[in-house]
């Protein structure tokens, strides 16, 4: 606070100037937030209606990989590289061992999980 004083503002423009940064830096991170959401849908291109789906991925050399697909209800395995993409085979629905389940985990649960370990963990030395 005497640093800003000693430029000529007073207590009460200082801690409005205070303020207004930090009213700022929260503007600057939901703006970031929400275009990083955005553009994250954009790019990853697969909606809930859509016939095509991207199951799982096997990279073989940097610029080579093995692709499970999902198109309608029919399942393909692709090889996918720089210059090409090529159908290796097709899959029944019993070829496939193992889903990813999308189970999506609210912020808040994630932080009640941290800090009930964090309870726990702690000392009772109180």
């Amino acid at each position: 606070m005497t640093f800003l004083t000693t430029f000529g503002y007073s207590g009460i423009e200082s801690v409005l100037k205070l303020i207004g940064l930090i009213i700022l830096c929260v503007l600057i991170i939901l703006a970031s937030y929400f275009t990083t959401r955005f553009v994250g849908k954009k790019q990853s291109g697969n909606s809930p209606e859509s016939n095509f789906k991207s199951l799982d991925v096997f990279r073989l050399t940097p610029n080579k990989y093995l692709q499970l697909i999902q198109i309608g209800t029919r399942y393909f395995v692709l090889a996918v590289s720089k210059d090409s993409v090529e159908m290796i085979t097709e899959l029944s629905k019993e070829d496939i061992t193992y889903w990813h389940t999308e189970k999506k985990v609210s912020f808040k649960e994630i932080m009640s999980k941290v800090t009930s370990s964090k309870k726990e963990s702690k000392p009772d030395n109180e």
